[in-house]
C-alpha cells in the first residue's frame, strides 16, 4: 500500500532538513511542552474553586471523564490526519482549537459552558498529546527515544512551582478568568518556534516536489477529498460509536446518585443498557463494515499470535493501569487537601504535584541509564512496581488529617518516581517489540489506552465519591446543614462551626482513603502483567538517529511513529536526494521474535 502524503513528507523531511531545522523543531517541542504543563498546573490549581463557584465541585470528575472519552477516539484520528495531510498542518490545527477552547472557558458563567469549553479542549489537546511523541519518533532511534522523551518533558518542571503561585494570585484578586484567558496567548507564543520549524521544512519539501519531473507527492484526486472518503478514512462512524459507548458506560456511575435518582432509576438503567447496545453496534461495525477500522491491530493484540505482540499488549496494559491508579487516587485530592487541611489552592497543588515532579525527573534518568548502560528494561518495571505499591500504601496513612505535609509530599513524590520508572521502559518496549507494520498503531494505542484508563479511573473515583460521601456526611456531621453544599462548595465547608467541620473532615478522609485503597489494588495488577512479558535488549534495535547523524543526512534508518490507517507502515530509511541509496529494511535490526526466542 503506498504511503500517505503526510508520511511521504516525513520521509522527505529527513532528506532536506538541516541540523538547525532539527534543533529548532525539538526546541519548539520543548517550549510547547512547557506551555501545556503551565496550562495543566494553572487549571488544576483553580478547578476546585471554579467548580465550587459554579456549584458543581462534587461532579467535577465528569469533566475529566468526558475529555478522556473524547481523546480515546480523537488520538487515532489525529494520527491518521497527520499521515494524510502532514505534521505541520495537523499541529497548526490542534493549537488553534486548543486556544479557542480556553477563550470559551474564560467567559464561562455556568458549569455547562465550562464543559463545552472542555469538550473543544479535547479536540485540541488530543492533537498536541499524540503529535509530540510522533515527532520524537520521527527524529530519534529506538535506543535514544526514552531519553529524548524524558528531555521533552523535563523543562516543564518550572511550571510546577510557578504556575500555582500565579494562579493563586489571580484567584485572590478575583481574576480567575485570566487563568484561562492568558493561555491562548501563551500557546501562540510558545508554539510559534515549533510551527516555524515544521512549516519551514514543509515548504522546502513542497518546493522540491514542484521541481521534480515526476512529483513525489501526488496531487489530491476528487476521490481523496470527497466527504465519503474522509468519513471512511477517519472511521467517523466508529469514532462516534466509541465515544457514545464510553459516555453511556462511564458517565452514569458519576451522576447516578447525585443527579439521576440512584442506581435503580430509569435514567441510570436506560443509559447503561443503551451503552451495552452501543458496544455491540461498535463491534459489529468495526469487524464487518468499517473500511478502515479505528484500531485495526486491536484484535491481534487481544489474541496475540507471538511473544512480540503479547509483550506489546502487556506493556500497554501496564501503562493503562498506572494511569488508572493516578486517576482514581488523585481525582479529588486537591479538594480533599483544601477541605481537611484548609490548604490554599497553591499549597494543595504543590502537595499534589510532588507526583509530577518525581515522574519527570526520573524519566530523564531512566532514559539515560537504558541508553547508556543497561540496555535492559524489564528490571526497571519490577523496581517501579515495587515503589508504586509502597507509595500508594503510604498514602493510605498520609490521608489522615493529622499527618504532616512532609509525609504527604514524600508519598506523592515516591509514587511519581515509581510511575516514571515504569513508563519509560514500558513505552520503549511497546514500540520496539513489534514489526514495522504494527509499530505506528501500537504507538497510538499507548495514548488511547491511557485515555480509556483515565476515563475509567475518573468514573470510578466519581462513583465512589458521590456514593459514599453523602452517607459519610450524614453519619459524621451533627446539627443542621445543607448537604448539597457540603459536597459541592469548599467555601461553605470552611465556614462551618468547628464541630461540624471536624465531622466533614472525618467524612472526606474516609472516602479519600477508600480511593487510595482502590488504587492499591489496581497497582497490584501490574505485577501480573509484568510477569507475562518476555525480556530482550535494546541493543537489538539500535539504529542511528537524526540527532546522532551528520549534517549531510546520508541514508539514516529511522523508525517513525506515523499511523497509516488499515495498514500501518513504518518507513525503514530515506536516502539523501543526492545519492542513489535504496531502501533497506534489514537496516532496522533483527526480527524481534528471534530475539525473544533466545532470551
Amino acid at each position: 500500500m503506498p504511503l500517505k502524503d503526510g508520511v511521504k513528507k516525513v520521509e522527505l523531511y529527513k532528506s532536506v532538513w538541516t541540523r538547525t531545522d532539527k534543533i529548532l523543531i525539538f526546541s519548539g517541542l520543548v517550549l510547547l511542552s512547557c506551555a501545556i504543563s503551565w496550562e495543566g498546573n494553572m487549571v488544576l490549581s483553580i478547578t476546585p474553586n471554579v467548580t465550587s463557584m459554579l456549584g458543581a465541585n462534587h461532579i467535577s470528575s465528569i469533566l475529566y471523564t468526558i475529555v478522556s472519552i473524547l481523546q480515546t477516539a480523537l488520538l487515532p484520528m489525529y494520527s491518521k490526519l497527520c499521515d494524510r495531510i502532514g505534521r505541520a498542518e495537523a499541529y497548526t490545527l490542534s493549537i488553534v482549537i486548543y486556544s479557542l477552547a480556553f477563550i470559551i472557558m474564560a467567559v464561562a458563567n455556568s458549569y455547562a459552558t465550562l464543559m463545552i469549553g472542555q469538550i473543544i479542549y479535547a479536540f485540541g489537546s488530543s492533537g498536541t498529546m499524540v503529535l509530540g511523541p510522533i515527532l520524537i519518533g520521527d527524529m530519534t532511534s529506538v535506543a535514544n527515544r526514552g531519553f529524548f522523551r524524558g528531555l521533552y518533558d523535563g523543562p516543564s518542571l518550572v511550571s510546577y512551582f510557578l504556575a500555582p503561585y500565579v494562579a493563586q494570585v489571580l484567584l485572590d484578586h478575583g481574576q480567575w478568568r485570566w487563568v484561562y484567558g492568558m493561555l491562548p496567548i501563551l500557546m501562540a507564543v510558545m508554539g510559534a518556534p515549533l510551527l516555524l520549524g515544521l512549516w519551514h521544512v514543509t515548504l522546502k519539501v513542497d518546493r522540491i516536489n514542484k521541481q521534480e519531473s515526476q512529483p513525489l507527492l501526488s496531487p489530491p484526486t476528487p476521490g481523496d477529498t470527497g466527504r465519503v472518503h474522509w468519513v471512511d478514512e477517519v472511521d467517523l462512524v466508529g469514532s462516534i460509536l466509541l465515544v457514545a459507548a464510553l459516555c453511556l458506560t462511564l458517565i452514569p456511575p458519576v451522576l447516578a446518585v447525585s443527579h439521576w435518582g440512584g442506581w435503580q432509576s430509569p435514567t441510570t438503567l436506560g443509559a447503561l443498557f443503551a451503552g451495552l447496545i452501543t458496544w455491540i453496534a461498535l463491534c459489529v461495525w468495526e469487524t464487518r463494515y468499517a473500511t478502515r477500522p479505528l484500531l485495526p491491530v486491536m484484535s491481534r493484540l487481544i489474541w496475540p499470535e507471538n511473544d512480540a505482540l503479547r509483550t506489546a499488549k502487556y506493556a500497554i496494559l501496564i501503562l493503562s493501569i498506572v494511569t488508572m491508579v493516578s486517576a482514581v487516587n488523585w481525582q479529588f485530592f486537591t479538594t480533599f487537601l483544601q477541605v481537611t487541611r484548609r490548604a490554599s489552592p497553591q499549597k494543595a497543588t504543590y502537595l499534589e504535584r510532588g507526583y509530577s515532579i518525581g515522574f519527570i525527573l526520573v524519566q530523564m534518568l531512566i532514559g539515560y541509564l537504558m541508553k547508556r548502560f543497561t540496555k535492559r528494561w524489564r528490571v526497571y518495571i519490577f523496581v517501579g512496581v515495587g515503589c508504586l505499591i509502597t507509595s500508594v500504601a503510604m498514602m493510605i496513612y498520609a490521608r489522615s488529617p493529622d499527618t504532616s505535609d512532609f509525609i504527604v509530599a514524600v508519598s506523592q513524590t515516591l509514587a511519581g518516581v515509581a510511575s516514571g520508572i515504569i513508563t519509560i521502559p514500558s513505552t520503549v518496549t511497546a514500540q520496539s517489540c513489534v514489526s514495522h507494520d504494527d509499530l505506528a498503531i501500537v504507538t497510538a494505542l499507548l495514548s488511547v489506552g491511557g485515555s480509556i484508563a483515565a476515563s475509567v479511573g475518573s468514573s470510578m473515583a466519581g462513583a465512589i465519591w458521590n456514593t459514599m460521601l453523602p452517607t459519610e456526611i450524614v453519619e459524621n456531621v451533627p446539627g443542621d446543614y445543607d448537604l448539597s453544599r457540603i459536597i459541592a462548595d469548599i467555601d461553605y465547608i470552611l465556614s462551618l462551626p468547628s464541630e461540624q467541620f471536624d465531622g466533614v473532615v472525618r467524612a472526606y478522609t474516609h472516602v479519600q482513603k477508600t480511593l487510595s485503597m482502590t488504587a492499591l489494588l489496581l497497582a497490584g495488577v501490574i505485577v501480573i502483567f509484568a510477569l507475562r512479558m518476555r525480556p530482550f535488549g535494546l541493543q537489538d534495535f539500535e539504529t542511528p538517529s537524526d540527532f546522532d547523524g551528520s549534517e549531510d543526512n546520508a541514508s539514516v534508518p529511522v523508525l517513525t511513529a506515523s499511523y497509516d490507517t488499515g495498514n500501518a507502515l513504518m518507513s525503514s530509511s530515506i536516502p539523501n536526494r543526492n545519492t542513489n541509496a535504496s531502501h533497506d529494511n534489514s537496516a532496522s535490526g533483527p526480527d524481534i521474535n528471534d530475539k525473544l526466542a533466545t532470551a
